[in-house]
C-alpha cells in the first residue's frame, strides 16, 4: 500500500512539474512579439513548411535508431548472449517507445535488460551489463560531440554569461566522465579494490557499484568498445541533422547545421533529468535566441516549436516499438505484472 502512494505520489509530482515547465514556456511564447506584434505561434501558422524536410527528419532520426539497436546487439554478442536482428529490432523499438512513455515511470532500458536476460537466463549479469554500457557509450559520445561543436561553432567563446556558463558545464560533465570510464580500466580498479571503496558511498553507492561492474565485464573487449564508440558518432551527428531539418522545415531562415548538432549533443545532457520531457524544451528555448539567422536573432518561443517539432518525430520513430507489442503481448504482460 505505502510503496503504491509512493509511486502514485512521484507521478503526480513529476506531471505537475512538467506541466508547470510547459505552460511557463508557452506563456512566455505567447507574449513575446516581433516588430509586426506577432508571437511566435502565429508566426508558425502563417509560415510555409517544408514537409519534405519534415519527412526526411523522421528517416534520419529511423536510421540513427538503428544504428543504436544494431550497437546493442554487438554489445550483447560480445559477451556470449543470443540476440537475432529481428529481436534486437524488437526489444530495441520497445525500449525506445518506453522511455518516451510519460514521465518515463516504465524504463525502456530496464525491460531491456530484463527480456534479454530472460532469453538468456544464464547470463543475468551480461543482459544488465550491456544495457548499462550502451547507455554509458551513449552519453560520452554524446558529450564528446557537444564538447567537440561548443568549440568548432565559437558557441565556447561566445561573450553571453548563458553561452560560458552552458559551455563550461558541457567541458566538466565531458571531462567528469572521460575520468570516470578511465579509472575502469586502471589495473588497481580491475582488482575490486575502489569498486568496494565506491559501493560505500552514501545513496549513490550502490547504484555506482552496479555501473562499475557492469562496465567490468567488459574490461577484456577494450577493441570492441573502442568501436562501439567510433560507430555511435554515427548516431549523435544524425540526430543533430534531424534537428536541423525539423528546424529548417518550420521556419525555413534558422541556424546553420554545426548549430545544431552542437544543440542537440549539449542540450541533451538534460536527459540525465529523470523526466521523459520538460528540460530538452526548457533548455533548449533558452539557449536558441543566443543565435542568429541571416543576421536576425532567434525569437523567443521558436526554440520551444523546434524542441516540440523533435518530441513529436521521436514520438513516431518510437511508436514502431506498437508492432512489437502487437506480436508480443504475453511477454509484455508477464514484464508489467
Amino acid at each position: 500500500m505505502l510503496q503504491t502512494v509512493k509511486k502514485t505520489f512521484i507521478f503526480c509530482f513529476k506531471l505537475a512539474l512538467i506541466l508547470g515547465i510547459f505552460g511557463f514556456l508557452f506563456w512566455n511564447a505567447s507574449k513575446a512579439t516581433d516588430a509586426d506584434g506577432k508571437n511566435v505561434f502565429e508566426l508558425l501558422w502563417e509560415q510555409p513548411k517544408r514537409w519534405d524536410l519534415l519527412g526526411a527528419a523522421f528517416f534520419v532520426q529511423l536510421f540513427a535508431v538503428s544504428i543504436t539497436i544494431c550497437r546493442w546487439r554487438w554489445l550483447v554478442q560480445t559477451l556470449g548472449l543470443t540476440l537475432s536482428v529481428k529481436d534486437a529490432f524488437r526489444l530495441g523499438f520497445l525500449g525506445l517507445m518506453l522511455n518516451l512513455a510519460p514521465m518515463g515511470i516504465v524504463g525502456g532500458d530496464l525491460i531491456k535488460g530484463y527480456l534479454i536476460a530472460k532469453k538468456n537466463p544464464d547470463y543475468m549479469s551480461q543482459a544488465v551489463a550491456s544495457v548499462i554500457v550502451d547507455r554509458i557509450i551513449g552519453l560520452l559520445v554524446m558529450f564528446l560531440c557537444g564538447s567537440i561543436f561548443v568549440c568548432l561553432t565559437g558557441f565556447a567563446f561566445r561573450q553571453e554569461a548563458l553561452a560560458r556558463t552552458f559551455s563550461q558545464l558541457v567541458f566538466l560533465l565531458t571531462g567528469i566522465g572521460y575520468v570516470c570510464v578511465g579509472i575502469v580500466f586502471v589495473p588497481f580498479f580491475s582488482k575490486g579494490h575502489v569498486e568496494r571503496w565506491l559501493a560505500k558511498i552514501p545513496f549513490c553507492g550502490n547504484t555506482l557499484g552496479k555501473l562499475t561492474r557492469s562496465f567490468l565485464l567488459y574490461r577484456n573487449h577494450k577493441i570492441c568498445l573502442l568501436k562501439t564508440f567510433a560507430i555511435t558518432f554515427f548516431v549523435h551527428l544524425p540526430f543533430g541533422f534531424s534537428l536541423y531539418l525539423i528546424a529548417k522545415g518550420l521556419f525555413g531562415s534558422v541556424p546553420n547545421l554545426a548549430d545544431h548538432v552542437m544543440l542537440y549533443n549539449a542540450v541533451n545532457l538534460t536527459a540525465m533529468i529523470p523526466l521523459a520531457a520538460g528540460p530538452f524544451e526548457f533548455v533548449l528555448e533558452q539557449i536558441y535566441p543566443l543565435f542568429s539567422a541571416d543576421g536576425v536573432r532567434m525569437g523567443v518561443g521558436i526554440g520551444l516549436v523546434v524542441a516540440l517539432g523533435y518530441r513529436l518525430v521521436s514520438i513516431l520513430v518510437a511508436g514502431l516499438g506498437i508492432v512489437y507489442y502487437l506480436s508480443s503481448r504475453d511477454e509484455i504482460k508477464e514484464v508489467a505484472g
